[in-house]
């Protein structure tokens, strides 16, 4: 069974045409959560509209983008997931070559390449990922820079049981999964394979093809962050397997 999972905020203006790049890549079993951070737009019209089965629709106060996203990964019920941003489009086959890439090779999580498109499709690059920035495979590389995005991945099951709950403070969901599936699981990457539109506008949440403007303090602050509480899980899993749901009380006082 397939999850796909997507967090949605006032993003009535793409959102159908994702949607429907989705959908007609899922069976009868598969579902696709849709998590809404309290849209003040079309957006929960626009997603009862299509009227399907194969959609579970939540919605809730503002979470903001991460913890919307730990909203919709806490519904999925499929062994293999799938992140979905609410504005880009996917290739047809894009879940398909996916999932029989992660069969052949044993992996645990994986990504494909993207192609950079603007408001209206136009092509920007493609592919995103080529000689002059590579996927990086190192753990290390990527907690300095990182390269996955959430759009791109899909992962088995126990990455989401070992990634859930979410640490607090957390601002880049697929960073964390990312790396703890780094950590701990085999990993492919897919660079020849471009199997997404990455929409690039005005109201794009992420700096992926720009420059963050995050202060330097910032930055060195949220990856120690991030480090800290990876240490600190891949610990608690070590250590006390059997409770590691108490990773979350453990970590909100950190």
């Amino acid at each position: 069974m397939i999850s796909v999972c997507m967090a949605t905020y006032n993003g009535a203006r793409f959102l159908h045409e994702q949607i429907a790049s989705i959908l007609c890549q899922l069976a009868a079993e598969d579902e696709l959560i849709i998590s809404d951070d309290a849209s003040s737009d079309d957006t929960p019209v626009l997603v009862r509209s299509f009227a399907d089965p194969r959609i579970r629709f939540f919605t809730h106060p503002r979470l903001g983008v991460a913890r919307n996203f730990e909203c919709a990964l806490g519904h999925a019920r499929g062994d293999i997931v799938f992140l979905s941003d609410q504005d880009d489009v996917w290739m047809p086959d894009k879940i398909a070559r996916m999932c029989a890439f992660m069969e052949r090779g044993g992996y645990h999580c994986v990504m494909c390449n993207c192609q950079l498109v603007d408001a209206g499709l136009g092509l920007v690059k493609s592919p995103h990922f080529d000689a002059s920035w590579p996927m990086q495979r190192s753990f290390w590389h990527n907690l300095y820079n990182n390269a996955w995005l959430g759009c791109c991945m899909a992962f088995r099951r126990q990455v989401l049981e070992q990634t859930l709950p979410f640490p607090r403070g957390l601002a880049a969901h697929d960073l964390w999964i990312a790396l703890y599936a780094q950590w701990h699981f085999r990993c492919g990457y897919m660079q020849d394979d471009v199997l997404v539109s990455y929409r690039r506008h005005e109201s794009t949440v992420s700096f992926t093809g720009s420059k963050s403007n995050n202060p330097l303090w910032f930055r060195i602050y949220y990856r120690v962050h991030i480090f800290c509480h990876l240490l600190w899980r891949s610990l608690l899993r070590t250590l006390h397997p059997a409770h590691s749901r108490k990773a979350d009380t453990i970590e909100e006082s950190l």
